[in-house]
């Protein structure tokens, strides 16, 4: 019933609101009711007599009709025998009812409720029909008779256009404002309020949409028409409040309230035309299935705070009703750094908990008038009223302070940043959406040059995000039409100059940008989710190609990096072994390389997935060691085998004694760790020397071999066989 009823029913309003007389709209409704909840008899019974009856036959059992409109739920038909029968009050207090009965089975609470609203519509159009009725007949039309006649048509096309929207399934904050807003403008400028109740225990009532500048209705008489299920009329000192109740699948789900200034008495209109509007707010909440969908319409479940939509929409507003001598308006893009890998690895609730804490700092770095949402993800927005530059400045950097401080989520303590992008606006027809990317764009730009910044949007800005969008679609197109390639560089063993393994690199040339980097495109490979297929590849591709070396070569090993985006993939662990298995190349004979940086920020990264590779042979190497500012307590906590020593303490073309005194702490760290250590980077004999004079046992860097195509790979290890220890890799023809 539900996937067409608010189509028949625009057609059923259309219908009774267009009959020229009672018996005909009677007829036509009675007719169009019965049909629609598949019933076999219908009838009225309006001022003690049955009217429009409907599949009687020639016999129409009176009595029983009235006792069904007094409350029987049972109505005995002749010749049909017992028929479980609804009747639906037409909205005055004279016990005037639409009925229909059927055989097959009681009504369930939606078709109740549609056939309450069709009975609402009826009782409506009845008595507006009487009205013209008599001005017809009494031949004058009355001032007030006229006005009501108007009020009618306005609320015909009012209400119809509220049906049309709810069967177009347009969304549901613009149906509930367009209640409201009809509602109010019938009612001649009243105060209009939708008032829902919320899930949990309290049942606590919300206001889910509003129309007027007057005090608002209180709770108490929303209630109260909610609890007798009924249109309450109060007096007040100085008007009438009106509440009409609102139902989903026949339970209570809120109140449409109205505050009426200026009038007096029981307002039977006012009260009938509010109820119609209820009855609209029913079926638009039972065609949308749920109460909370209006709460998740303007706000984010998790932290309370307006979503995007809702942010817009106010951003919209404060930029319409600007003063153009005021202070300009900010908005400042606001993005979490590390939350992903909280959320992956200690699960989406202590995620969702961690969102919730970072939305009541954020409300306390701004003013109470200032608005603050969840766009979406780990992204947040502020929204600051008469806020110059510098004062945004200042908020965005109180935003990133507060933090950096450490949040306890889970029973422990998490530690995370923000990034922040500030746009400034002093136009009143800037667009809000605009406004909006001109911050995220600034935010983009704070994170490339490092966590914890707070940039202003400059329009040069612009430009390179466009960039940055068109190399994730290069990306994308790369690793789809196979523009990557591969290099290796071999690990050589200082001792004897022989090599122990191979390090694979990846390298792309674009048609249209030339060589890329892969410190340009890495970064945005991780943050757009590429490179968990990346790494994939690049495992796949290095595994066939050492797998087929080691026919040549049996004690050659892989090292092949990887991202911590990676690391937490769910299937990672599942993904390197299939990769090996379908290489043939034995898990002992693979090295993951992780950044030290990576390791430090969360020790917890992919712990459980580490221990599993390593489980089946798999080894674990620290690339870029000594550039850490933390604890080396992982050390003794990650299955570590290998050490790689960023080349930053190598650079100079002769290592200075400071040099030479920290190489040396890392590499006595490692013997009494029992793990290997690579030096990288060595670009000259006087380095080489020096490290093995340390005890360093391997090295890479151009002066031992550059990174080389596959195919140059097999002649170059072939022609370390028999070279002295001090010898290198065919440096001659590495250039």
């Amino acid at each position: 019933m539900e996937s067409w009823s608010t189509h028949q029913l625009t057609e059923y309003f259309t219908m009774v609101n267009a009959a020229e007389d009672e018996q005909s709209a009677i007829a036509g409704a009675v007719e169009r009711a019965t049909e629609m909840v598949e019933a076999e008899v219908g009838a009225v019974v309006r001022e003690g007599r049955v009217s429009g009856a409907y599949g009687f036959g020639p016999v129409v059992p009176e009595a029983a009709l009235h006792e069904v409109a007094a409350g029987q739920p049972v109505l005995v038909v002749p010749y049909l025998g017992e028929l479980h029968a609804v009747s639906n009050p037409l909205g005055n207090d004279c016990g005037d009812a639409l009925i229909v009965a059927r055989l097959s089975e009681p009504f369930d609470p939606a078709e109740r409720q549609m056939l309450q609203g069709m009975s609402q519509v009826l009782g409506l159009a009845l008595r507006s029909i009487r009205v013209l009725a008599a001005e017809r007949h009494l031949r004058a039309e009355t001032e007030q008779q006229a006005t009501s006649a108007q009020t009618r048509q306005r609320l015909v096309e009012s209400l119809l256009m509220i049906q049309r929207a709810i069967s177009a399934r347009s969304p549901l904050p613009e149906i509930l404002d367009a209640v409201t807003s009809g509602a109010a403008e019938l009612l001649g400028g009243a105060t209009v309020a939708l008032m829902l109740a919320e899930g949990g225990a309290d049942r606590r009532l919300s206001v889910a949409s509003t129309c007027g500048d007057g005090h608002a209705p209180p709770e108490s008489l929303a209630r109260a028409a909610m609890a007798g299920g009924t249109v309450l009329v109060r007096p007040d000192p100085q008007g009438v409040m009106i509440a009409a109740p609102v139902r989903v699948t026949g339970e209570m789900a809120g109140s449409l309230v109205a505050y009426l200034p200026g009038v007096a008495g029981q307002q039977t209109e006012q009260r009938d035309q509010l109820d119609a509007f209820a009855q609209q707010v029913s079926l638009a909440l039972t065609d949308a299935r749920t109460v909370e969908a209006v709460r998740e319409a303007h706000h984010d479940l998790i932290t309370g705070l307006p979503n995007r939509a809702l942010f817009l929409k106010i951003l919209k507003r404060v930029l319409a009703s600007r003063n153009t001598l005021a202070d300009p308006t900010s908005v400042l893009f606001i993005d979490l750094d590390r939350f992903k890998a909280v959320n992956d690895s200690l699960g989406h609730d202590a995620g969702d908990q961690l969102l919730a804490l970072v939305a009541r700092r954020l409300r306390g770095c701004v003013r109470a008038s200032d608005t603050t949402a969840r766009l979406g993800g780990d992204e947040f927005a502020a929204l600051l009223h008469d806020s110059p530059a510098e004062s945004a400045q200042l908020v965005g950097e109180r935003i990133v302070a507060t933090l950096k401080e450490p949040f306890r989520v889970a029973g422990r303590e998490v530690f995370i940043g923000a990034s922040v992008g500030v746009a400034i606006s002093r136009e009143a027809d800037q667009k809000p959406e605009e406004l909006l990317h001109n911050a995220d764009v600034a935010m983009y730009r704070a994170k490339k040059e490092g966590p914890g910044r707070v940039l202003l949007y400059e329009p040069y800005m612009h430009a390179e995000a466009l960039d940055h969008l068109s190399l994730r679609g290069d990306l994308q197109r790369a690793l789809r039409d196979g523009e990557f390639r591969l290099q290796y560089q071999p690990l050589i063993r200082l001792a004897d100059g022989q090599p122990a393994g191979v390090e694979a690199l990846i390298r792309w040339h674009s048609p249209t940008r030339g060589f890329v980097s892969p410190v340009d495109f890495i970064p945005v490979a991780e943050e757009f989710g590429l490179i968990v297929d990346i790494g994939q590849w690049v495992l796949e591709q290095s595994a066939k190609q050492v797998a087929k070396w080691r026919r040549d070569f049996p004690d050659l090993g892989l090292n092949v990096n990887v991202s911590g985006h990676q690391l937490v993939h769910p299937r990672f662990a599942d993904n390197v072994m299939r990769a090996l298995a379908m290489a043939g190349l034995p898990s002992s004979a693979v090295t993951l390389e992780l950044t030290e940086s990576v390791l430090v920020s969360e020790p917890d990264l992919g712990k459980s997935a580490l221990g599993v590779l390593r489980g089946l042979g798999v080894q674990l190497s620290i690339d870029d060691f000594g550039t850490g500012y933390s604890s080396l307590a992982y050390l003794r906590e990650l299955p570590v085998d290998e050490l790689k020593i960023d080349r930053a303490f190598i650079a100079r073309a002769e290592l200075t004694a400071e040099d030479l005194a920290l190489v040396r702490t890392i590499v006595e760290l490692a013997q009494i760790l029992g793990l290997r250590v690579v030096a990288e980077g060595i670009e000259n004999a006087a380095q080489l020397a020096a490290l093995r004079g340390l005890g360093c046992g391997y090295g890479q860097g151009f002066h031992l071999c550059r990174p080389s195509d596959a195919e140059e790979i097999p002649a170059r290890l072939a022609g370390t066989q028999g070279e002295s220890p001090v010898g290198v890799l065919d440096h001659r023809s590495t250039a």
